[in-house]
Parts: structure tokens; sequence; C-alpha cells
């Protein structure tokens, strides 16, 4: 189930809808300087009614009304990466890439896109590209976690890097106070690891 992609658009964009007195947040960027962007009432019931699409699983629904509202608000970066999440569920990996790349163009802090990116990257053997996007999302919001994390497992797991890894855990870690166990227990192998390595 897509539920990330609803979680997305509180994470990226705030959206003021134009003539009313309580707007639905849709849209805050990563890094918030971007400035909020009005939009019209049909814009806002879009964006309603593609929330609703995704909260029940009805994909392609979604697709269709995602497209319609990145076709009106092509500035917003938010309904990009949601319509890239939805494609990716729908099996359109060309399309969700395309759809990233726009969130990008619209907002080049956005690094729910960058990390979606690296993804796509990752899983089509891809390592160098999926490196590249997760830096790309570094260099422009440093204290971006996920991209920590999934530099982490890029490192550790697919191209063994394990300081690297090492480094990218720690660093994932230090922004979640060291709360997330499971990857204290990554981070702490790698360490046995690499002391091993250094005793032999």
């Amino acid at each position: 189930m897509l539920t990330r992609s609803v979680e997305v658009f509180a994470l990226i964009t705030l959206l003021t809808v134009a003539g009313c007195q309580s707007a639905p947040a849709v849209e805050v960027t990563e890094d918030a300087t971007a400035p909020a962007v009005e939009v019209d009432r049909k814009s806002a019931a879009l964006f309603d009614a593609a929330l609703e699409a995704i909260a029940t699983a009805k994909y392609r629904d979604a697709e269709v009304l995602l497209t319609e509202l990145t076709a009106r608000e092509p500035r917003l970066s938010g309904p990009w990466v949601n319509l890239g999440m939805v494609q990716d569920e729908l099996n359109n990996v060309e399309g969700a890439k395309a759809s990233f790349k726009h969130a990008i163009e619209a907002n080049p802090s956005n690094c729910v896109a960058y990390t979606e990116l690296g993804l796509l990257a990752r899983r089509s053997g891809d390592f160098l590209t999926a490196e590249a996007n997760y830096l790309a999302c570094l260099a422009q919001v440093p204290d971006f976690r996920e991209a920590h994390l999934n530099l982490g497992i890029l490192y550790e797991l697919y191209l063994g890097r394990l300081s690297d890894a090492l480094d990218a855990y720690r660093s994932y870690l230090s922004l979640r106070d060291g709360d997330d166990r499971r990857v204290k227990g990554w981070a702490a192998d790698i360490e046995r690891r690499l002391a091993l390595v250094a005793e032999s």
C-alpha cells in the first residue's frame, strides 16, 4: 500500500488555496525556504481526491488526478513526487523517473525526489547513479535522514564499502538521536567486521 505518498505531501509543499481561510497542507519544501504558492479550489479538490485515491489503493485513479494536478500546477514539487510514487506502484518506472525529475526542477531541495530516484536506480542495478542521487540530496539538505540511511545500505550491501556504510549509518543515527535499534545493530556489526579485518 502506498502510504508513503500520503506522507510526502505533508513533507514537501505548503499549498495555499486562494480565497480559503483554512488551506490544506499540500507541500512544504525540505529546506523550508520556498514560499507558499496560491492555487485555486480546483487544484485543491484534485489534491484531496488524489489523497483519497491513494489511501484506498486506487492508484490508476490517483495517477489521473495527479497528472491533471501537475499539468495545472507544474511549479509544485509535491504532486510530482506523489505522481512518481504512484507510477512506480503501477510499474511505470520511466514515468516515475520523469516525474521525480520534474519535482527536482520545481524544487532543487526536494530530497524525497532524489531519494526515490536513488531507490529506482538501486533496484535496476545502477549503483553509482543511486549514490549520485543520495549525495545530491545531501548536498542540498545535509540532515535528510533517509538519504544517509539509503546511502549506508547501498555502501554495505551493494558496493561493499563498509567504512563508508558505517559513516552513513552513524550520520543517520545522530539525526535520530540513536533511537533506531535496527540500524544501531547494523553499525555494530560493521564495526565488528572492520575490527576483524584490522586484526588479520
